[in-house]
């Protein structure tokens, strides 16, 4: 097996008129001997950075002779463990000085020592607003630039490494599903396969406009007193104020989300070409089970192959399926050895994907219109009319 590493620019933030250059690093694993295609995996918030995503790699290449791409996507690194930083703003740091007293410069773990000292009951402790500052002094656009950022490097991948054949899997779980689906939306030619485990069918707007809504996604404890938490969310340039120009307005969430006029789209220009197979546990707090279902279904309807099986307690294994909570700690490895053995004989051997084409998709939203413009052998250009 060999490893190589590789950064390549990404697609601008069209939405929020950023013309700021970034870039993206990719890590793609090549199995010895002949390749037989292309898999995705997608972490969820970066929640996978480490050793798992690395041992999933030598997974699919040792046992299903697979070429795998893992992408360092927009805001990947967003959590404590994976590099960002929480940190208290300005505002609140004042108001907990005045709370505890703290008002000649201490730092801030003696604020926040000084804090739990005013709660005795760590079964309620409290709630400390807080910011999470992911890496790369990036910010939690939702869903657009990760997808692009995978799509761009699966592109790259091709055109260094012509030798892997353009059979593609996008496999992820909770938020990694969720761009995997997203990918299939704005690229409806290029993924043979979406494996998704317990991903949103919709935006979650915890994770984009949390802190206006006063809805944490993180709530991390805090060292110095174990009757303190963070109530954090990551840095959003989003507003729950959609008359703002960069209110999360319908349009934004629409491009976002799965509805039946968009589906059509997908299926008319992809030819219904990407597989899709789901799992989900019966009563997912974190990702309505009822709005999967309704995804899947509408699929179904507009003629995609997608099959979805909700897990209930009674298929707690202790092996594949170990809890009923979101995600359900489910072997993604196993997931996919699934998945795979299932639908082999139905992928299509496609030689080209949308890189290859030159075609636009055109999705009309609540007042605007989002265009993925794919020019021939080059990258994808997205704009927002």
């Amino acid at each position: 097996m060999k490893t190589i590493n590789n950064t390549i620019n990404a697609h601008y933030d069209f939405e929020l008129h950023s013309e700021n250059q970034r870039t993206v690093d990719y890590s793609l694993c090549l199995p010895d001997g002949k390749i037989k295609g292309l898999i995705v995996y997608i972490s969820g918030f970066g929640s996978d950075s480490g050793a798992y995503r690395n041992n999933f790699q030598k997974y699919i290449c040792d046992n299903h002779s697979m070429a795998c791409l893992t992408v360092d996507y927009h805001c990947f690194f967003s959590r404590p463990g994976n590099g960002a930083k929480v940190l208290i703003e300005k505002s609140t740091m004042n108001l907990l000085r005045s709370i505890t007293g703290c008002i000649n410069d201490e730092d801030v773990d003696t604020v926040l020592f000084e804090l739990g000292k005013i709660n005795s009951n760590p079964k309620v402790p409290i709630k400390v607003p807080a910011t999470i500052y992911p890496k790369k002094n990036e910010y939690q656009n939702f869903g657009i630039l990760p997808a692009l950022d995978n799509l761009f490097a699966i592109n790259d991948v091709f055109i260094k490494y012509p030798n892997i054949p353009k059979t593609v899997y996008a496999i992820g779980s909770s938020y990694g599903g969720y761009i995997a689906n997203l990918m299939s939306k704005l690229a409806p030619c290029t993924l043979n396969a979406v494996f998704d485990n317990s991903s949103w069918a919709n935006p979650n707007m915890k994770y984009i406009i949390g802190e206006g809504l006063g809805t944490p996604e993180f709530q991390p404890n805090v060292a110095v007193s174990p009757n303190i938490v963070f109530s954090a969310n990551v840095l959003s340039p989003w507003s729950y104020l959609a008359i703002l120009p960069n209110g999360f307005d319908a349009n934004r969430q629409l491009i976002r989300s799965f509805p039946e006029e968009h589906l059509a789209i997908m299926a008319e220009v992809g030819k219904t070409k990407t597989i899709y197979r789901f799992v989900h546990s019966e009563n997912d707090t974190i990702a309505d089970t009822e709005q999967k279902l309704f995804l899947a279904n509408t699929m179904k309807n507009k003629g995609f192959n997608v099959q979805i099986i909700i897990y209930s307690k009674n298929d707690i294994d202790g092996q594949y399926i170990k809890t009923m909570d979101h995600g359900m700690k489910l072997s993604m490895k196993t997931f996919f050895s699934n998945s795979i053995d299932q639908i082999e004989d139905l992928i299509q051997d496609d030689k080209c994907i949308d890189f290859d084409f030159k075609h636009s998709l055109h999705f009309a939203c609540k007042t605007k219109k989002y265009t993925v413009k794919y020019q021939g052998n080059s990258q994808p250009i997205c704009s927002v009319s």
